[in-house]
């Protein structure tokens, strides 16, 4: 069965610059440790599908708004998915792979509130095609 929901995945902050009002995160993780994320709806993202909504974010938004609903308060200045293929490249190893991103924050009163600590995620949304396995008939 194939249907449309909202997808989100929400992740801490990691580092902030305080300097250049730049806050770093995962936008998303698709594996940690070797084995698939099933976030709580119980979905996995796919890596194919998250450097497909990656280089389609990038190329087409960019921007970051608080909690999805609000006018954009800044934008999206670094981005990039840690495949294990990428990491191996790098010579790292980071025990998950997924889109990491950095957000200039512009707005004052959003920066204020990173600041405070009322903001201290990363928060993506979208929709998506959830593909359900039909149950299975036992004879």
């Amino acid at each position: 069965m194939l249907e449309s929901d909202d997808v989100h995945f929400q992740s801490d902050i990691t580092k902030i610059d305080a300097d250049q009002r730049l806050v770093y995160g995962w936008a998303s993780v698709y594996t940690q440790a070797g084995q698939p994320v099933i976030d709580k709806q119980d979905d996995r993202i796919s890596e194919a599908e998250v450097v497909k909504m990656a280089h389609r974010f990038i190329s087409e938004a960019r921007v970051a708004k608080a909690l999805h609903t609000s006018p954009p308060v800044g934008q999206v200045v670094e981005s990039l998915v840690f495949t294990d293929e990428i990491q191996k490249a790098l010579g790292i190893d980071l025990g998950q792979s997924g889109w990491f991103v950095g957000m200039r924050i512009d707005d004052d009163a959003a920066w204020s509130r990173v600041k405070s600590g009322e903001l201290r995620t990363l928060s993506i949304g979208g929709k998506g095609v959830r593909v359900r396995q039909a149950a299975q008939e036992t004879s």
